[in-house]
């Protein structure tokens, strides 16, 4: 028999496959029970309502974008700040896995649209708004982290560290809005522009080029 947590877990998990086919304004808790393989009665001993059901998924994002890495010491941080941008742009399944045991197929489609549907509801309550701006601060200090820990070392060049990753997230944050928006090729093509950014802070970048 599941434990109460791991009930939580499956009840999280079947509300992001069931926001990834429906969208928010569409969702229901039968949607979400049909996901979950049970009635969706179920949901009321864990949650309150769909809001409180998915307001509870945000903090998802975090697990599925920087995994351990708040606990973890920086030991390369260009190769840290690109595995970082690599984890949000393109989710790795292996780790998805470790978050999620039957996430949806095309993962990277549906963090976008996952993350697209929460942040906008985020326009409208103030709960999801707090939630929201939380995820983002932790990312955003954990790129600070490692480009301050680069320039420590000597691997980056100097620059202010927050402007600097508070650049790179607005693009991460553009290109997972844009994928699930258009028909745009944007993930790709954001991939490719932040990891110039990341070259051009590259100290051992810099040097290839004076020596070229």
């Amino acid at each position: 028999m599941s434990t109460a947590p791991e009930t939580e877990r499956r009840i999280r998990e079947a509300a992001f496959r069931a926001l990834v086919k429906h969208g928010y304004a569409s969702l229901s808790l039968t949607d979400i029970g049909e996901e979950l393989g049970q009635n969706p009665s179920i949901i009321y001993h864990y949650f309150d309502d769909k809001d409180d059901l998915l307001l509870s998924m945000i903090d998802v994002f975090v697990d599925i974008f920087v995994d351990e890495r708040t606990e973890q010491p920086i030991t390369d941080a260009e190769d840290e700040l690109r595995m970082i941008i690599d984890q949000i742009l393109h989710p790795q399944p292996d780790h998805v896995h470790k978050v999620m045991s039957s996430p949806p197929e095309n993962i990277e489609t549906a963090v976008s649209r996952v993350f697209v549907e929460l942040w906008a509801h985020a326009i409208w309550d103030d709960d999801f708004r707090c939630e929201t701006t939380e995820v983002e601060n932790s990312l955003r200090e954990i790129l600070t982290r490692t480009i301050r820990t680069g320039m420590e070392r000597g691997e980056f060049r100097s620059v202010n560290p927050e402007l600097t990753a508070e650049h790179i997230f607005f693009l991460l944050k553009q290109g997972l809005h844009t994928h699930a928006t258009t028909n745009r090729a944007a993930i790709d093509r954001v991939h490719t522009l932040v990891n110039q950014i990341v070259d051009e802070l590259s100290t051992d970048k810099q040097s290839e080029c004076l020596g070229a």
